[in-house]
């Protein structure tokens, strides 16, 4: 057995024809019945009521738009707050791994310089000599 839902456009115009006509419904009895006991009466009285329920349908799809847009509006907050969240995570995952990088090329800066200087002591170990003779004779 398949069920029938009405879309959301749907039901929002059924919404706002109910609250717009719902509250309607006593007086238009009351419209009848003076009628049928004094239609002279009754056409200024139902002329009223119509401005009346002009006004009043005019309130009720306003309310509901204002509704639809506080909605909306909480919706974007929500995704906001969310994505500054996200945007902040991220942003402290970059700083780590910057950070990181400027260890790792320090040490690299590091190991670099040593290893030029190994090379070089053992490229011209005369210098080696030179400089251990040289400490030497300032010890002496």
């Amino acid at each position: 057995m398949s069920h029938w839902y009405p879309s959301p456009s749907q039901q929002e115009a059924e919404t706002r024809h109910t609250l717009a006509t719902e509250p309607f419904q006593p007086i238009l009895q009351v419209l009848a019945d003076l009628e049928r006991d004094d239609p002279k009466f009754a056409f200024p009285a139902a002329r009223l009521v119509g401005l009346y329920r002009r006004l009043w349908e005019s309130c009720v799809s306003k309310h509901i738009d204002s509704q639809k847009l506080e909605q909306s509006n909480r919706i974007l907050k929500e995704a906001g707050t969310h994505l500054r969240q996200k945007r902040d995570g991220l942003q402290l995952r970059h700083d780590k791994q910057l950070s990181r990088l400027r260890f790792f090329e320090q040490a690299l800066e590091l190991s670099r310089e040593r290893l030029v200087r190994v090379l070089d002591d053992w490229n011209h170990p005369s210098r080696l000599n030179l400089a251990g003779s040289l400490n030497n004779a300032r010890e002496g």
